[in-house]
């Protein structure tokens, strides 16, 4: 469930340590992200918020608590530089776990936009007003930005841009940004203001998770390898969504230049698209290149043993070993049939090497020397284990 701590040794040690402060690490991002995928589905984008609201506070209230004091010092240093923004969330995380969700409104600015980099864009001509929540049409309101993407645009294509978009960087998109209307007061203070949440909560909680890190880093001698904080431009690849986004091939085209999406939803959509393909065609690929008897398997297992593993990897058809590791029940049944006792190697073998090995890849992912060096000595254990049983069987 949790994939953090497979990201680092800095993680894995912090795991070690104290897992559950991980895992509400984790939630907390994750969350975050789901929220920047969501930031144009209004209605997943809603709960992704809620759903924020309530991970994050439930943190900050866990580390004060019940916590060690480098993990509470940290905590309590983030909530008494943003107090201000503090209360206003733990505001609205109890509006949101007590009373309704938090719906917030919107602000829609349509133009042409300059893309001065991957995350960052400049406004140069549009319509809309995105410092406050607006007034739309029952058409447009909480509708996927996507759904009213060309209706929206309709005037500025008229006015702002030619037919082919000949100025490279340049072309149409929509700004949208989410706003709640605060009003309440505590023992202190009284607040009565219109946030733009999504900015309110994301820069919190990325400088929480900073804050953490670098305290447990400092606790422990160790160096933080990851950073939760970024700064966005006004105009940027979360809250804009540009023509680019949604037909590159055609500005691939126009631009006489390679184009990918730029927007973190339309990204991850695409990336996961990708990821489902890839994996169609490793297991197409694998099964029309599977072991055809017991003599090729057995020289698998000997290939795996003799060779080292950045040596098995650099070959041109790396791609079968790393088949006949993760897929070597395929690989089995398509050798030996489906009869285990026969040949003296049982279903716990095959589990054994398959989840050795991936264990293997995945210290080779993280570049963990030592480690890749154990895995890799654990997998030569178990396929000499299950040489000797086919030896013993023939």
């Amino acid at each position: 469930m949790f994939e953090l701590e497979k990201s680092s040794p800095f993680f894995e040690r912090m795991s070690a340590d104290h897992p559950e402060i991980v895992q509400n690490i984790e939630i907390v991002h994750e969350n975050c992200t789901m929220m920047d995928v969501a930031y144009h589905r209004p209605k997943t984008f809603i709960l992704a918020l809620n759903n924020l609201l309530r991970s994050l506070l439930f943190f900050v209230e866990f580390a004060v608590k019940n916590s060690p004091a480098w993990l509470a010092d940290a905590v309590n240093a983030q909530r008494n530089h943003r107090l201000r923004e503090h209360e206003i969330l733990k505001h609205l995380r109890n509006v949101s776990a007590h009373q309704r969700l938090v719906f917030p409104d919107e602000s829609l600015v349509s133009g042409l936009f300059r893309v001065r980099s991957d995350g960052t864009y400049t406004l140069k001509l549009g319509q809309g007003d995105h410092r406050k929540p607006g007034k739309y049409s029952l058409d447009l309101t909480l509708r996927n930005t996507v759904d009213i993407f060309h209706d929206l645009l309709v005037f500025d294509s008229l006015v702002f841009m030619d037919l082919e978009h000949c100025a490279i960087g340049e072309c149409l998109g929509i700004t949208r940004r989410w706003f709640f209307s605060v009003k309440f007061k505590n023992q202190t203070e009284r607040f009565d203001e219109v946030v733009d949440v999504y900015q309110l909560i994301s820069d919190y909680a990325g400088e929480l998770l900073d804050r953490v890190c670098e305290a447990y880093a400092a606790h422990v001698g160790m160096k933080s390898d990851y950073s939760f904080s970024r700064r966005l431009g006004e105009h940027n690849f979360i809250n804009t969504l540009l023509e680019v986004d949604l037909y590159p091939q055609l500005f691939s085209e126009w631009w006489g230049e390679e184009v990918q999406p730029l927007n973190c939803g339309v990204f991850v959509e695409r990336y996961e698209g990708d990821v489902h393909s890839a994996r169609e065609q490793f297991h197409g690929r694998s099964f029309q290149h599977l072991c055809a008897d017991a003599s090729a398997y057995r020289g698998m297992l000997e290939r795996i043993v003799a060779t080292s593993l950045d040596e098995l990897l650099a070959r041109d058809d790396a791609g079968d070993v790393i088949s006949f590791i993760q897929l070597n029940h395929w690989h089995f049944k398509r050798s030996f049939g489906h009869v285990f006792d026969v040949k003296h190697i049982n279903p716990s073998d095959v589990l054994i090497l398959q989840r050795i090995g991936n264990a293997m890849f995945e210290e080779h992912r993280k570049g963990k020397e030592c480690t890749i060096h154990a895995a890799k000595g654990q997998l030569d254990a178990q396929c000499k284990k299950m040489l000797e049983k086919l030896d013993a069987a023939a």
